[in-house]
């Protein structure tokens, strides 16, 4: 007879409620936000889609996905691509180090809001690396081929 699995809480966004109130922040900086379907990888996740178009900045739609193995870590996608150095092998963005302290990183209690200008600045950064070959800002420091941060992916 094998142990029933651990209880966890259910994902914040498991209730309407949160995921509304998500959505709402968002649309308030007049942004069409749409909720769309996760990624494989994140089945069973949340994911919405906005549509930037900024100063400086190529139109472009922008996913946040929220996976069901780390419900409070957001994975940001765009829709075009990027040879970027601060991308992971999947494409999303690599904003921060997964280790890094709450202060350095974005948590849920930051809000969609901040998350989207932590979006920005990276997006932003990209561009003027692309132009530049600098990075502007701080860069956590590259793990070896084969280990992993926190959630399983590698820092970039």
């Amino acid at each position: 007879m094998r142990n029933a699995p651990t209880w966890r809480a259910p994902a914040w966004y498991a209730k309407p409620a949160p995921r509304l109130l998500f959505q709402h922040r968002l649309a308030a900086c007049d942004l069409r936000v749409r909720v769309v379907r996760p990624p494989r990888r994140h089945r069973g996740g949340f994911a919405i889609a906005v549509r930037l178009d900024l100063p400086d900045l190529p139109v472009q739609a922008v996913t946040v996905v929220f996976g069901r193995a780390a419900p409070n870590i957001p994975h940001v996608y765009t829709d075009l691509p990027s040879d970027s150095p601060h991308r992971y092998p999947d494409g999303s963005l690599c904003m921060w180090y997964p280790g890094d302290p709450a202060e350095q990183r974005w948590t849920r209690k930051d809000g969609p809001v901040a998350l989207l200008g932590h979006v920005v600045a990276h997006l932003l950064r990209e561009r003027w690396w692309q132009r530049t070959g600098e990075w502007p800002g701080e860069e956590a420091a590259h793990l070896p081929t084969g280990e992993t941060g926190e959630t399983g992916t590698e820092a970039a």
